[in-house]
């Protein structure tokens, strides 16, 4: 029933811009002791944000640069430095994914197109047409750009033109949750995860099928109780994939074939990241697990965010970075889960120390202050982007 839960709370968030109501009462965050300095140096707006909307729209940084992109199409890029903007594009049409920056392209995705932008001044490159929304940000290796749509069809464009390369498709369940992961590439495939509770590798060149392997299995009688999605992100270890299902598994899949090698009864809508020999995990719950890469087994578990409706953590040196549904990122150590820091997103208007005092979390809760996309880390930065629009940069160093 817990889980159950969890998804109604993305119903909730999904159909309306109120502030959530969480099943699960969100953990009170206690004071503590920082063993890191964090300080916000700069914040942008970004158009509207996502408000009203549960999207996976999420910053992206690459080579001293951060972009981001707002639900009605207003896409921009910053020196992550000092936040100057350097220029942007408003396509004026709502978007539903990415920024993914590659090369010389910024790829977005929306309602049935798949955009690329030119990455030195955001001048527009190619639409390519898509048959339905695209909810996981599209990616690109080398000339082939790879994307995929909620009625669960894949494409290969061509990075040069965005023209159709190849296309397939796999069933879609008749409820699942709203959200996507982008396409995982490597060995030459992309690996995705599907809401029917599969995992398959499609060649990069041709999209031919390589294996497919059923990660979660649906169970129960109704098709709420047998919702199956592989939402969050997939992660690559040594020739391991890994993966998190909801209602399922986390579990390692082989590269080479699709064979499975271990899975845990751990469930998750966000997904995970790997570092070292540890697996980061978000639970449906708001736990984070730390988990050995060989085995699955439990290093650590930190329960203090149960309820705060967790983003996929990010690793930054030896600390581990999860976002909340009240707009405050959590670092914790890598070694043992405990908290090492915290830091909340501010608008532009508004940057002033915070308190390490903190209050009842439902006092000053608003939908549009939830971080859904997983912060990104730059060199000695973290970027992170909420519902509101307000993309914060977050210097990080010893006390």
């Amino acid at each position: 029933m817990k889980r159950v839960a969890t998804l109604l709370i993305l119903l909730v968030l999904t159909g309306c811009a109120g502030s959530p109501s969480p099943v699960i009462p969100p953990a009170l965050l206690t004071d503590f002791e920082p063993a890191l300095r964090v300080e916000q140096p700069w914040a942008r707006r970004i158009g509207t944000g996502t408000a009203g909307h549960f999207l996976q729209l999420g910053p992206a940084y690459d080579r001293g640069q951060v972009f981001a992109a707002g639900r009605r199409g207003l896409v921009s890029a910053h020196e992550a430095a000092t936040g100057d903007r350097i220029w942007r594009n408003d396509l004026q049409v709502p978007l539903s994914s990415g920024p993914h920056v590659a090369g010389d392209l910024v790829l977005v995705g929306g309602t049935a197109e798949i955009i690329a932008l030119q990455r030195s001044d955001g001048t527009l490159r190619w639409r390519a047409p898509v048959s339905s929304e695209s909810l996981g940000e599209p990616v690109r290796a080398d000339d082939i750009v790879v994307a995929r749509t909620i009625d669960g069809a894949l494409y290969g464009l061509a990075a040069a033109d965005g023209r159709r390369l190849w296309r397939v498709q796999q069933s879609v369940p008749l409820l699942s949750l709203r959200g996507q992961s982008a396409p995982l590439i490597a060995a030459n495939a992309a690996i995705v995860g599907f809401a029917n509770g599969r995992v398959a590798a499609y060649g990069l060149r041709d999209g031919a099928l390589l294996w497919e392997t059923t990660v979660v299995v649906p169970r129960g009688r109704t098709e709420l109780e047998r919702l199956a999605d592989i939402d969050g992100h997939l992660a690559l270890g040594e020739g391991v994939v890994f993966v998190a299902g909801y209602q399922g598994r986390v579990g390692a899949i082989a590269l080479s074939n699709g064979r499975p090698l271990w899975s845990r009864d751990i469930s998750s809508y966000q997904g995970l990241v790997t570092a070292g020999r540890e697996i980061f995990v978000s639970d449906d719950e708001g736990n984070v697990w730390a988990l050995a890469q060989h085995n699955g087994g439990t290093m650590w578990r930190q329960d203090g965010l149960r309820g705060r409706q967790l983003s996929t953590p990010v690793v930054q040196g030896d600390a581990v970075v999860v976002g909340d549904f009240n707009g405050w990122l959590h670092w914790l150590s890598r070694e043992d889960g405990r908290f090492l820091a915290r830091a909340r997103v501010q608008d532009p208007h508004e940057l002033f120390p915070i308190s390490q005092v903190y209050d009842d979390p439902l006092r000053d809760v608003s939908e549009e202050h939830h971080v859904i996309a997983a912060p990104v880390v730059g060199d000695d930065m973290v970027f992170a982007y909420d519902k509101r629009g307000a993309l914060g940069a977050f210097r990080v160093s010893n006390p």
